[in-house]
């Protein structure tokens, strides 16, 4: 395995509700072995490589992330909350500070392999999207700007509902799918990043309150 390390000054979501009171982060572990077929398919037609950069944004147990490293990709996942660290939960005991990393995304954060900058190829945030804070949604698309290739793609799956199964409103940003594509290309305003709806057939999450986006850094 490459020696990776993750340069932030928020390794940990303090103020975020699911940090606070853990849900998502305490029993997810999502992954879809169609998906990542799908995207080794995808980059390797449009792309022209066998293998490509992978980063999962609010990784919880993290088993997307290490499904696709075991596939021979460059694969990392950040997750706001060390819940799953204090408790050994799913790949964390294996994998924490090797591929899996504790983050405020929506601060800066930069990944490296042998002290090289990584740039990715794929980066996603599956029901995360509606944890971040409004006012703190810019800066969660910006650095995921900073750290996609050109020509990188960012996808995700956006929930339209309240969750409060802790009993505090776990979602922060909680607006229709026709709010949100009015209030995206303005978040997106001068970042490089372009949207377009969804164009695969498969998805990791399948919620039905939630809808699917593709975001492409552009010159």
């Amino acid at each position: 395995m490459n020696n990776i390390t993750l340069k932030t000054d928020h390794p940990i979501a303090y103020d975020s509700p699911d940090h606070i009171s853990p849900w998502g982060t305490m029993r997810d572990n999502s992954t879809n072995e169609h998906f990542i077929e799908e995207m080794q398919e995808f980059f390797k037609l449009n792309y022209d490589v066998d293998h490509y950069n992978f980063l999962d944004l609010g990784c919880s147990g993290g088993q997307l992330v290490v499904d696709i490293h075991n596939k021979g990709n460059f694969s990392v996942g950040l997750e706001g909350s060390d819940y799953s660290v204090i408790h050994g939960r799913a790949n964390w005991p294996e994998y924490h500070n090797k591929i899996l990393f504790t983050c405020d995304v929506t601060k800066p954060y930069t990944i490296y392999k042998n002290e090289k900058k990584v740039l990715f190829d794929l980066i996603t945030a599956w029901e995360v999207v509606e944890h971040i804070h409004p006012f703190d949604l810019r800066n969660f698309f910006k650095y995921i700007g900073e750290n996609l290739k050109m020509g990188g793609i960012f996808l995700a799956s956006v929930s339209v509902v309240q969750d409060n199964a802790t009993g505090i409103d776990l979602h922060q940003s909680v607006f229709s799918e026709g709010e949100w594509y009015k209030k995206l290309p303005i978040l997106l305003e001068g970042l490089n990043l372009k949207l377009y709806k969804y164009p695969f057939t498969h998805k990791v999450r399948f919620e039905n309150t939630s809808f699917h986006i593709l975001l492409q850094k552009e010159l």
